[in-house]
């Protein structure tokens, strides 16, 4: 029964996490989130990922980089996100 509840509050901590790496979430729920994250290892992790790619995001921009992106590293961005929304706890 714990698991089960334990893998409820993954799923609905994965369906705000977005905007609470934006700040977009009431403080009520940022509060549970913020909670959660410390407690569970896996979504934590996914939390670190999240917004290490958000934080590459605009260095990169501010470097001036123009490199054309490589496909295969975009392929295995989206499986991992892929793999991260359809995960089986």
């Amino acid at each position: 029964m714990l698991e089960r509840l334990t893998r409820r509050r993954c799923h609905q901590v994965a369906r705000v996490l977005q905007d609470y790496l934006d700040g977009e979430t009431d403080p009520t729920t940022a509060g549970a989130v913020h909670d959660h994250l410390e407690k569970c290892r896996r979504c934590g992790l996914e939390a670190k990922t999240y917004q290490a790619i958000k934080d590459a995001i605009p260095v990169a921009l501010a470097a001036g980089e123009s490199r054309p992106v490589d496909p295969e590293a975009v392929s295995r961005l989206r499986q991992f996100t892929e793999a991260l929304a359809h995960r089986d706890d």
